[in-house]
This record gives C-alpha cells, sequence and structure tokens, in this order.
C-alpha cells in the first residue's frame, strides 16, 4: 500500500523539538487513518464490502471512525451476521455505533435483537438518534403500539437528560397512531409537537404527517386548519392536502388546491387523475392524464404509478383502444417488461376488457413477475371463463412459492365460476394445513358463493353458521342469489330476513326473495314484496353496461 504521507520521516528529521516530532508524528497517524477510512467508504459505496473488509483488517491503527465506517459498509451491504461479528469485536462503541447496530437490525426485522440492544446501551450513550432509531424499529417492522409504549414509557428519563424527540421522531409516531387508528393519541402527540418543535421549515413534514392522519380518520377540518397555519408549504404538503380532499371525494376542492400550486409535481398530477376515476369521472381522469403527456417538463414526466392509474380507469371503463394506446406509451418509455405495476395492471386491463391472449401474452413477456402478476393472471383467466387454466397457472404459482392470501381467493373464485366445487374445497382446506395462511372472511365468503352458486344451497348455509366470523350482508348476498338460481325458497327467506335485518335499505333483500317466490310459483307473496318495496321507498336501480 502506498501512502500519501511518505515524506513524513524527511519532515521529522528537520524537526528540532522533541514536543513537535511528537505532534507532527500524531498528526501523520490521523491522516493515515482517514486515509484508510475513506477507502473503506469508497469500497462500500462502489457495492465492494470484500475489498472493505480487507483494507480494515490491514490498516495499522484503527479509531472509532474506522470501525464505524466498516460497520456502516456491512449494514448497507445486508451481511447482519458479520455486522454482529465487527460489533461484538469493537473495545469501545460510541452513540454511533449503537444507532448503526439498531437501524440495520431493524432493517433485518430483528426486532428482538434491537430492543435488547436498546436496553444494553450506557445511559451515556443514549441520545435522540438511537431512541428514534428503536422506535423507528417498531414501526417499519408493524409494531407501532410498541412505538408508542416506548416513547412514553421512555420520556420522562429522556427529557430530564435533555434528550428531546425531533422531527424525525414525531413524524413516526404520528405514523404509529395512524395504523393504529388512535385519533386521541395521536391528538396528544399533536400537543408534544407544539411544545416542543419550533413552526420552522424541519417540522414541515411534521405537520404533513398530521394533515395525513387527521384527513384518515375523518377530521378534514383539524387537517384543513394545519394546512391553513403552515408558514411555510412544501411541494409535499400541497399534495398531501389534495390528496385528503380527494380521499373524500370532494374533487372540487382537491382541484382548487391544484390550480392554486405554484409548483406541480408528477404525484400532483397523479392524485388528480386517481381523484377523478373514484368519482367516477372518467372522461376528466383521461383528460388531465392527456395534458399530463404533453406538458413534457422533466419535474412532471408520467411515472409508473401514473400508468398504473390510467390503466386501472381504463380497465374500469373498458376502454380497450386506449389502453391499447397507454401499452404503447409503456413499450416507448421502457417500462412494459422492467416495472412489475404497469406490467400488473396491464394483465388487469385486457383481463377486464376480456383480451385473454393479451393478457397472457403480457404475462409471459414480464422478465420480474411479483404476487401480484400471478394473482392478476388467476383472476382474469377464472373471471373470463378459463377456470381450468387459472388453476393451472395457480398450481405454477404455489410451487414457486409465489403466493398470499389473495391467490386463494383468485382460485376460489375461479372454482366457483367453474362449478369446480371438490376442487374448491381442496384449496380452501389446504390453505391453513399446508399453505400457513389462515382464512379471512373473505375466504369465507367465496366459498360460500362457490357452494350456491353449485345448488349445494344447504351445505354454504351451513358451512356460513360454521365460520369463525359475524357474517355480514355480503355473505347473506351472496347465499341468498344461491337460492334464487335454484329455487330455495326456505333458506332463502332466512337470508333475506339476516340481510334485512344488516342493511334495512338493501334492495337486493326484497327483489331476490320475490324472485325466488315467483320461480316457485308462491306469485301472491312475491307480489306482496314488491308492494312493500313501493311502500317503504325502496327502488331497484336500473342496470346498466359499458360494453356498448
Amino acid at each position: 500500500m502506498v501512502f500519501p504521507f511518505s515524506n513524513v520521516s524527511k519532515i521529522l528529521a528537520r524537526t528540532k523539538t522533541v514536543k513537535q516530532k511528537q505532534c507532527l508524528r500524531e498528526r501523520s497517524f490521523d491522516e493515515t487513518v482517514k486515509f484508510w477510512t475513506k477507502m473503506i467508504t469508497d469500497y462500500g459505496r462502489a457495492g465492494e464490502p470484500q475489498n472493505a473488509m480487507k483494507v480494515f483488517r490491514e490498516m495499522p491503527r484503527r479509531n472509532q471512525v474506522s470501525w464505524n465506517a466498516m460497520l456502516t459498509v456491512l449494514l448497507e451491504a445486508n451481511q447482519v451476521e458479520e455486522a454482529r461479528r465487527l460489533f461484538g469485536e469493537m473495545h469501545q462503541r460510541n452513540s454511533v455505533s449503537y444507532t448503526l447496530m439498531l437501524a440495520g437490525l431493524s432493517s433485518s426485522g430483528f426486532v428482538s435483537e434491537a430492543r435488547e440492544l436498546f436496553d444494553s446501551m450506557p445511559i451515556s450513550q443514549h441520545n435522540v438518534f438511537s431512541w428514534t432509531s428503536m422506535i423507528s424499529c417498531y414501526s417499519q417492522n408493524r409494531y407501532p403500539l410498541c412505538a408508542l409504549e416506548l416513547f412514553s414509557s421512555i420520556y420522562g428519563d429522556f427529557f430530564s437528560l435533555k434528550i428531546i424527540p425531533n422531527s424525525y421522531t414525531f413524524t413516526i409516531l404520528v405514523k404509529s397512531c395512524l395504523d393504529l387508528e388512535a385519533l386521541t393519541t395521536a391528538m396528544q402527540i399533536h400537543a408534544f409537537i407544539v411544545k416542543l418543535l419550533d413552526n420552522n421549515v424541519e417540522s414541515v413534514f411534521v405537520q404533513n404527517s398530521l394533515i395525513d392522519l387527521y384527513s384518515k380518520l375523518g377530521s378534514l377540518a383539524d387537517a384543513e386548519k394545519i394546512f391553513r397555519l403552515l408558514k411555510w408549504k412544501h411541494l409535499s404538503s400541497w399534495n398531501i392536502m389534495m390528496a385528503a380532499y380527494a380521499h373524500h371525494l370532494l374533487i372540487d376542492k382537491a382541484f382548487g388546491i391544484f390550480s392554486s400550486m405554484g409548483e406541480k409535481g408528477t404525484l400532483s398530477w397523479n392524485i388528480m387523475i386517481s381523484g377523478f376515476s373514484d368519482i367516477g369521472c372518467s372522461a376528466k381522469a383521461l383528460e388531465f392524464f392527456l395534458q399530463l403527456m404533453r406538458s413534457q417538463r422533466p419535474q412532471t414526466e408520467p411515472n409508473p404509478s401514473t400508468y398504473t392509474i390510467i390503466l386501472t380507469v381504463c380497465a374500469t371503463y373498458c376502454m380497450l383502444e386506449m389502453g391499447r394506446q397507454i401499452h404503447t406509451c409503456t413499450i416507448k418509455r421502457g417500462l412494459h417488461g422492467s416495472n412489475a405495476y404497469a406490467g400488473n395492471s396491464l394483465i388487469n386491463m385486457y383481463a377486464r376488457c376480456g383480451m385473454v391472449k393479451d393478457s397472457e401474452q403480457v404475462f409471459g413477456e414480464m422478465p420480474n413477475r411479483d404476487v401480484i402478476s400471478w394473482n392478476s393472471m388467476i383472476l382474469g383467466l377464472g373471471q373470463n371463463g378459463y377456470c381450468r387454466k387459472a388453476l393451472e397457472v395457480g398450481e405454477s404459482a404455489l410451487e414457486l412459492h409465489i403466493y398470499n392470501q389473495n391467490t386463494f381467493i383468485g382460485l376460489l373464485q375461479s372454482c366457483s365460476y367453474g362449478g369446480l366445487v371438490d376442487e374448491g374445497l381442496e384449496y380452501f382446506s389446504s390453505m391453513s394445513t399446508k399453505y400457513c395462511i389462515e382464512p379471512t372472511l373473505d375466504h369465507y365468503i367465496c366459498a360460500i358463493d362457490m357452494l350456491a352458486r353449485a345448488g349445494r344451497v344447504v351445505e354454504a348455509h351451513n358451512f356460513l353458521l360454521k365460520m369463525p366470523f359475524a357474517p355480514n350482508a355480503i355473505v347473506w348476498e351472496a347465499l341468498l342469489s344461491g337460492c334464487m338460481l335454484h329455487g330455495n325458497e326456505e333458506v332463502g327467506a332466512i337470508a333475506a330476513q339476516q340481510l334485512r335485518s344488516l342493511e334495512p335499505c338493501n334492495v337486493a333483500s326484497y327483489v331476490i326473495l320475490a324472485n325466488i317466490y315467483r320461480k316457485t310459483g308462491r306469485l301472491e307473496e312475491s307480489t306482496w314484496l314488491f308492494s312493500l318495496m313501493n311502500k317503504i321507498g325502496l327502488k331497484k336501480e336500473l342496470g346498466c353496461s359499458w360494453i356498448v
């Protein structure tokens, strides 16, 4: 190894006093350590942790910065075991060492180990960064309650040590409140924010998280108040307030925010396109998409999310030709094969438009398929009547271990559409026993619908009564539809009564039962039910189709 300080000996020889020689020698050693440490960091940035470790082991002298630099390289390379070993070798550790290790364990999901490390830290090494790192560990690994409990249990002790939570700490805590839908706790956290943080540029992201929380937990007025009182509004602040209005289907107010923004990003356009789609204004969504395409500005370049949103619009309203044009755009922008989100949206769009071959082609051309890709293909095939083929794709996904709860919903729905009851019951049974996925209410709904469609109405009713969940309106309506299809008036009357008790204004409970009575020759009861609907002011909405 060649050092840039090879002339140190000559300088030392010319230096007169012993003290001067000692100072210069110490300085040269410090410069040498900096040089080696920089090499470690450079190798880490280049993705070469082995070379970084080689340099670290060859260092004649190390300081705390060197150890922390090597620890950072290992953790960023996701080499947690090597990082553990290096951390154990450290003769001295500072707060940075502990915080780095906490963050590394968090990103790898070792929550219990991270907490043990946090509790073992000397009190002198604790600071806001180690505290925030442990809170973040809980939040990122879906333990929001633990994050809030850690904050509340330690706050008093840390406050006496003048360890004060910062903007990042509060942002994580607000997110934890949102995950738990804990509005009252969020208000208490908000009080801490007002007390401890200045209303400056640094706190804008905490205020943004509060706007998001209040809007999603039903307190839009509070969200509006925070936005209105913001001294510094970042682009993200405008976007979050606009998204809040769109979430509550207040598209005029969302458009008002959009129009008043001086600067707009791609996310701003995406929020508006998605907002118009949510309220059923497909034409307006397409108009905004076309405006975005024509703007041709770097800060508003359409991204994969843009194409996902607009392809969903095309799928919902069966806009096949527009969908094909957008497909061409994704190919031109290099998203067709490289981006799973765009590919998944194309699979869904073609399947919803009945173009199964095109859907299969997109699926076949995707180099990287995720679980959504497989699920979309299973659902698309099943919904279009290719039920056996859907099961074949599902079997491939199960063999490759690329599945989740929605995979089984797709398989059960395909079995329901194709009348493949025995296969469907086998999938339902194997979910927990073979694939370690506990059935949810949605899976029970699919199984009951499958049995009812196939004429096994009594079995479907018994299946419903044995559910570990309270039946909702969707379950009873699925059973009632099966009763109408196969003329089972006894179970139909039970299902209709249960549906009416859950949703008194649900027209289906009257119409379907009336049709069952008419189908089984009980015309008087059928006429009486329609008369009752007129008396209480219930009307069946006229059906419509987007297929012309």
